[in-house]
């Protein structure tokens, strides 16, 4: 097997992406393509356009692409990232501003400036998290944006062709949390050994020390309350406590709901009917059908007609979806694919995907996508199967 790694320009969108990729692919019926996240969608459309009798690629292989749209480029365009960035910087910096950045939170800057190799502000944390300067590159421009987005009719031309060429696509699906996992390699994406693992530990700590500022805070206030019936002057620091305590459980809230807040803007989050029972008062005069709810039990009622019994309700739910970080597996998927032509590739997100010489799992070296690459390329029996040099 031969490699040819291709440039093309994503900012231009995927149409023009498809064209500039075709006129460098020589055609040649045992041509292979493989293509992560744009990528994939980009060779899908080559798919597409090409004539059958003039392919340029005879089999395909998508990695973690947005088939179906990325969530990402819907929340770019209609600001609910940038809400979300915004909503991010007030809660975390809260607490600290609270202080007004006194010795205790320039000590929280110390402890952790050498795990990130850089001081770590309120600010500088919570834009790691959706800074659009950061992960703005990964909704990408104004027209990859169009191309990509959940429900663009480009994508709706591309589900919608029925192709003759096998297809095979490798879903990525990260371990939570799978927000500050993706973070994490991105940030760490050009080490010799990156990781995934970085941001998780650190913020493991940040939680802490949010968590402690708030319960002294709280602690305080509750005390000073006390002592203020004893010297009323307590009642003024009381209050300075109970505000202090407010601001630090911002970034508590805040850290705690990150990943569903990210899992919202990706789509990786869903509301799903969820059927339940409740223990309730049926009385037999109201209209069949009618049940009065579990709030109304301790009403008076007329306990001579009626009983007790089990009612079913249904509710709506959130319900978080695997993904990659960046891509739902309901999106990288593409529906009309075999289940035998699913991969997964177990604990790896959007960019770790790409390199995961450095991933481990239960202590030992664990390659996923070179596995599930390999297990392609020796044992299928259609256009990937590639005997191994000898």
């Amino acid at each position: 097997m031969s490699s040819n790694r291709l440039k093309y320009p994503s900012d231009a969108g995927v149409v023009s992406s498809t064209s500039t990729i075709s006129n460098h692919i020589t055609p040649n019926p045992q041509n292979i393509g493989i293509g992560h996240s744009m990528g994939g969608v980009v060779l899908r459309n080559l798919d597409r356009v090409s004539s059958p009798s003039f392919r340029r690629i005879n089999g395909l292989i998508t990695v973690a692409s947005p088939n179906s749209g990325a969530g990402i480029a819907n929340s770019f365009d209609d600001q609910s990232l940038l809400r979300a960035s915004q909503k991010a910087c007030t809660d975390i910096s809260a607490g600290p501003t609270s202080e007004l950045f006194g010795l205790p939170w320039k000590m929280i800057e110390l402890k952790f400036a050498s795990s990130l190799g850089a001081s770590l502000t309120s600010k500088a944390l919570c834009e790691l998290f959706i800074t659009n300067d950061l992960l703005g590159n990964y909704a990408g421009s104004a027209s990859a944006r169009a191309d990509l987005k959940i429900g663009s009719p480009l994508l709706g031309q591309i589900n919608s062709y029925s192709s003759s060429i096998p297809r095979l696509t490798m879903i990525a699906e990260e371990n939570r949390p799978v927000h500050w996992r993706m973070l994490s390699s991105t940030l760490t994406r050009n080490n010799s050994s990156p990781s995934d693992q970085l941001l998780p530990d650190v913020i493991t700590g940040v939680e802490v020390i949010y968590n402690g500022f708030f319960v002294a805070r709280t602690t305080g206030a509750v005390a000073n309350t006390i002592l203020g019936f004893i010297n009323p002057v307590l009642f003024a620091k009381a209050a300075l406590d109970a505000y202090k305590a407010t601001k630090w459980k911002k970034g508590v809230d805040w850290l705690r709901d990150s990943e569903s807040i990210w899992n919202g803007l990706t789509g990786a989050i869903r509301l799903e009917p969820e059927k339940y029972w409740v223990w309730t008062w049926i009385p037999c005069e109201t209209i069949p059908g009618r049940q009065l709810l579990i709030d109304d039990v301790g009403r008076d009622r007329d306990q001579s007609c009626g009983e007790w019994g089990f009612v079913e309700r249904t509710r709506q739910v959130m319900v978080h979806y695997p993904s990659d970080g960046f891509i739902p597996n309901y999106s990288q998927d593409i529906a009309s694919l075999p289940a035998s032509n699913r991969y997964y590739i177990r604990g790896a997100n959007h960019i770790e995907v790409l390199n995961m010489s450095n991933s481990r799992q239960n202590g030992q070296p664990n390659d996923a996508t070179r596995e599930q690459l390999n297990d392609v390329f020796d044992f299928r029996t259609d256009i990937f199967r590639t005997d191994r040099r000898q």
